[in-house]
């Protein structure tokens, strides 16, 4: 089994959080217009929160290259 670092699998993690929050029935429970927040119905904000907080962490995952191999196996070997 392939080794995770602990950042990748935080990420990871978190974005599989974030979309689960947002697209499985646990959005029902959100499903809410009395509590407002900042005016808005609380299923809207619930919506916003969690859209920033995957655009956070996928701003976190592009600037520390998850996606990318290993920097040892980026190294090419020079043709004479």
């Amino acid at each position: 089994m392939k080794y995770l670092p602990p950042l990748k699998l935080a990420l990871y993690s978190g974005m599989l959080i974030g979309f689960f929050m947002l697209e499985s029935p646990i959005i029902m429970l959100a499903n809410r217009i009395e509590p407002m927040l900042m005016g808005l119905p609380f299923l809207l904000a619930w919506n916003l929160f969690w859209w920033f907080a995957l655009t956070a962490l996928f701003l976190v995952a592009y600037l520390t290259n998850w996606g990318s191999p290993s920097s040892t196996a980026n190294r090419t070997i020079k043709q004479p």
